[in-house]
């Protein structure tokens, strides 16, 4: 049963007629429950007398958020032989619940602003109040500093909370050039049921300087990407105000050699280009470029750009792979190189390695590691990895070969040459020794009448010291008597 802003349950049990039901039903409870965004407390509620027949005392109890509402019938109570309706009427009410919300503002990328000043953010804010009601938690001003503007619009966003309590708006100002210099922005809560904490709102406001007329060099465009060792032009195009002066430099180490000298001033046009020629090199170089003059206040900040630039020249290094071994039956083949550009990436390329030994291969697995692979400490080292790997063997062949067909992904070239090595001790059973024996099922036979062939002991091994006898695919030869 509904109340204002709370509900009490009913309750009802059988009883047989001509019986005092107090022997299985000295008394009730109802419960009081309050509704969402309220509270009741039991020292607000009580019994309204007279009390109602069979009714002997009436106690309201705290229990939790809830209250007990105790109904001691009179002893005797004796049920007559038609339903009987007990109704208590009391005083009471539910009070509303008082919720709180409580959060931080934090820089979530702000600069060239005044207002907040510089270490005012991260700050705290709060609020309470009933449930469903809204109210303005905070106002947050936010000004650039003197002589700038937002040429982007601040932001202020909710990053932790839910998004449907919280309203923000804004209120902007501009100045005669129709640029922002001032927002002011409301946040408005609509309280939920229950205390909220941990809320985070993020400000990014970021200001840049107002146009200013002044003579100033304002930026350069020029592409600073690493260059092949070979020779390069490129255009080192200054942007400015008429008659602005500036001056460019540019030399390059190993070896302090300057390949750009020059002044001029900005004309009309707004620009001024100059030719860079990028010598060929034999060696790695570093080219450091330097832009003076009359330079904008912009320059060497982080709203700015460098003025000096640097270009990296290098020239190719090389990625090889080859095998190595123990075996002094195998012979290792040159090492497979392949150049590259440092920097470059995301190449495959297919690898052929080879090798030869005196006796036979048999290959045990197809796993073998490589070195060196996916080290990928930029820009030195090769970030490559082998894909896949397949062997091919002829011990028909003299002296017999072996080659491996690698296939390796190159996700970036570095600026040292690299090897990468398969120890085929890994992969290979030791070299095999051939040897011409007559075999048989008994000694008799093997000794006098038996079939000669071709069989193979390991590397180091002699037919008196075999551990086993082998056959051509160095797998154990069939059961019997061998004699040399």
């Amino acid at each position: 049963m509904a109340f204002d802003n709370f509900t009490v349950n009913i309750v009802s049990f059988p009883e047989t007629a001509g019986v005092d039901w107090t022997l299985d039903n000295p008394s009730i409870v109802l419960t009081l429950v309050p509704d969402a965004g309220y509270s009741i407390s039991a020292a607000n509620f009580s019994a309204t007398t007279p009390l109602p027949n069979y009714v002997s005392s009436v106690i309201f109890t705290q229990n939790g958020s809830n209250i007990d509402c105790v109904i001691n019938y009179t002893v005797p109570s004796v049920m007559p032989s038609v339903d009987v309706l007990v109704s208590l009427c009391a005083t009471g009410f539910a009070e509303a619940t008082a919720v709180t919300v409580s959060g931080t503002i934090k820089d979530c990328g702000t600069s060239n602003i005044g207002l907040p000043k510089v270490g005012d953010l991260p700050t705290s804010y709060s609020g309470s109040g009933s449930w469903d009601s809204s109210q303005t938690v905070f106002t947050q001003s936010v000004i650039p500093l003197t002589g700038y503007f937002f040429q982007t619009e601040p932001i202020l966003a909710l990053s932790i909370g839910n998004p449907s309590d919280y309203t923000i708006t804004n209120v902007k100002t501009y100045d005669s050039d129709n640029q922002l210099i001032q927002i002011v922005f409301t946040v408005v809560y609509k309280f939920p049921v229950a205390n909220v904490t941990g809320d985070e709102i993020c400000l990014t406001a970021n200001a840049i300087p107002v146009y200013d007329p002044s003579v100033l060099i304002t930026a350069y465009k020029f592409n600073t990407s690493p260059i092949s060792a070979g020779s390069v032009t490129r255009s080192f195009t200054i942007y400015g105000i008429e008659g602005a002066n500036f001056a460019l430099t540019a030399e390059y180490t190993p070896g302090n050699v300057n390949i750009v000298n020059t002044s001029g001033t900005i004309d009309s046009t707004g620009i001024s280009v100059v030719n860079v020629v990028f010598p060929a090199s034999s060696v790695n170089r570093v080219y450091t470029f330097t832009l003076t003059g009359n330079l904008a206040s912009t320059f060497d900040t982080n709203a700015g750009q460098t003025s000096t630039p640097i270009v990296y020249q290098y020239i190719q290094s090389t990625l090889g792979f080859v095998f190595s071994s123990s075996d002094s039956a195998i012979t290792v083949g040159a090492a497979d190189s392949r150049s590259y550009l440092p920097y470059s990436t995301n190449q495959a390329h297919t690898y052929t390695v080879s090798a030869t030994s005196t006796g036979s291969f048999v290959l045990l697995n197809e796993n073998g590691n490589w070195s060196n692979q996916a080290l990928g400490n930029q820009p030195t080292e090769y970030n490559q990895s082998v894909v896949s790997q397949s062997f091919t063997i002829n011990n028909l062949a003299s002296p017999s070969t072996l080659t491996a067909s690698v296939l390796v992904d190159v996700a970036f070239a570095g600026t040292a040459d690299l090897i990468s090595t398969l120890n085929l001790d890994n992969v290979l059973q030791g070299t095999l020794v051939p040897l011409t024996l007559n075999y048989g099922l008994s000694s008799t036979i093997a000794c006098c009448s038996g079939v000669q062939g071709n069989f193979f002991v390991a590397s180091g091994q002699t037919f008196l010291t075999a551990t086993s006898i082998l056959d051509a695919s160095g797998n154990p030869a069939a059961d019997g008597f061998y004699k040399q």
